[in-house]
């Protein structure tokens, strides 16, 4: 896993357990629905990954993602650009 992916899995992580705390690693490879996520959840984990990364990400396109694996594959991949 390269530091950009475990950047990432760890921003999502602490930004899940705000909401839930009982959340742990094997979740992040759970669909969005499966959380209960509302679109509050996703915006507020799109702005944490992207100023975690200091990287700037399209809401609309993360609006549509189904799995929080599509979160962490988007975000490296801009991540590592950078």
């Amino acid at each position: 896993m390269s530091s950009f992916e475990s950047l990432v899995r760890e921003a999502m992580l602490s930004q899940l357990r705000r909401r839930d705390p009982s959340l742990g690693p094997a979740d992040l490879d759970r669909p969005v629905a499966d959380l209960d996520l509302d679109s509050l959840d996703l915006v507020e984990l799109h702005q944490r990954l992207e100023t975690e990364l200091k990287v700037k990400g399209d809401l609309r396109e993360t609006a549509g993602f189904a799995f929080l694996e599509d979160f962490s594959t988007y975000f490296t991949k801009l991540a590592s650009r950078e």
